[in-house]
């Protein structure tokens, strides 16, 4: 059996660029709000201290260039969990395919506020020594709370997609079936 390469066409840009604006959409909201409960956490722990830019553009940026690479890889995972096989000879319509997008944008919130909001006992982190870096500051519970969020929430998108690409796998086995 010959290895056939996927083509790709006007129906994979149209997912690539959903998948990477949403991601972009998420990840600009997401470190706002967090920028907003501790900007300690972008300006020592993601060390926008020294950006010369103005703070808000700062996270702006940070945030694009942390997620457009993720959002492109989703759209790349849905693409190939879409990809026609002996097993699977059907694709599902791209409309049918832009509905799963939004999997892993809530279940990456979700586990954001879940994490976010679970009991600091359960944190592998030392508040104490982020005290200490953030030079005795009151606002080192804020930042362990915003980088337990953002744990949160590149693990919950991670398993989103993962579950995504299962539940397109899953409808197109069933479109199959005539279902």
């Amino acid at each position: 059996m010959k290895f056939v390469p996927p083509r790709f066409g006007r129906e994979d840009a149209v997912l690539f660029g959903v998948t990477t604006l949403s991601a972009l959409a998420y990840a600009i909201v997401h470190d706002h709000v967090t920028a907003t409960l501790s900007p300690e956490y972008f300006l020592f722990g993601k060390d926008l201290a020294r950006d010369p830019r103005p703070f808000r553009w700062a996270v702006t940026t940070l945030a694009a260039h942390a997620s457009w690479p993720l959002g492109l890889l989703a759209g790349m995972a849905l693409r190939f969990a879409n990809e026609p096989s002996g097993r699977l000879p059907r694709r599902l319509p791209l409309r049918r395919l832009l509905g799963f997008v939004a999997i892993p944008l809530v279940t990456a919130a979700l586990a954001a506020v879940m994490r976010g909001t679970s009991p600091v006992r359960f944190d592998p982190l030392d508040q104490h020594a982020v005290a200490e870096m953030l030079a005795g500051s009151t606002r080192a519970a804020a930042f362990v709370r915003v980088w337990r969020v953002h744990i949160g929430s590149y693990v919950g998108g991670a398993l989103g997609l993962l579950l995504a690409v299962v539940l397109v796998r899953r409808r197109r086995a069933r479109c199959g079936d005539g279902r």
